[in-house]
């Protein structure tokens, strides 16, 4: 897995759909097969360009699709980020601590309740988002993100991946080569 990767999370689309306005919006990118209504976009550009390349396609794509995004990104190992989307609005960022005495910043459990999995409370999320490092295991930023999505039933596929890692042969242990849409844009 790599140390800086980024993502989105998308509910509601089919991948092929994605696949296609991404060639129309000159993306290029690998999407992840869509499961239970969720589909995972892992675009060129994202991984280690400025967190707007990825807000901005996120923001394009959710209000696209009329959808919610989320939108993840990995700092150094050590920070965990996100913006969530709905309709094209952003509706949510977090920031989590990136040193043993800072606090995390946004984080509004409650929409993430609502837009992916109101089968969980806003607390659960909570503990999730605002548990320092040290007291929750998280050694890495990987390791939040890893739980958020176990809570959420976001795709796994999603953590720990970003395009350059796909790109370079490496796979979630849930997805396989042939697994994975991919557009190349020249």
């Amino acid at each position: 897995m790599g140390t800086i990767y980024a993502n989105i999370t998308l509910k509601g689309p089919q991948a092929q759909d994605i696949l296609q306005e991404l060639g129309n919006q000159g993306k290029s990118a690998f999407v992840s097969p869509t499961e239970d209504g969720l589909t995972t976009v892992y675009e060129m550009d994202s991984d280690e360009g400025e967190p707007s390349i990825l807000t901005d396609l996120a923001e394009d794509l959710s209000g696209y699709f009329g959808c919610p995004a989320l939108a993840v990104k990995t700092v150094d190992e050590e920070q965990f980020c996100y913006w969530l989307y709905s309709d094209g609005e952003l509706v949510d960022t977090y920031k989590s601590a990136n040193d043993d005495k800072g606090k995390s910043l946004g984080g509004k459990p409650e929409l993430l309740a609502q837009l992916f999995n109101t089968d969980v409370t806003s607390e659960e999320i909570s503990e999730i988002l605002h548990c320092p490092d040290q007291d929750c295991g998280f050694s890495l930023a990987v390791d939040r993100h890893l739980s958020l999505v176990e809570l959420l039933g976001l795709p796994m596929c999603s953590v720990g991946f970003g395009f350059c890692d796909l790109d370079s042969g490496e796979y979630p242990e849930d997805l396989e080569d042939e697994d994975l849409l991919r557009i190349d844009v020249d």
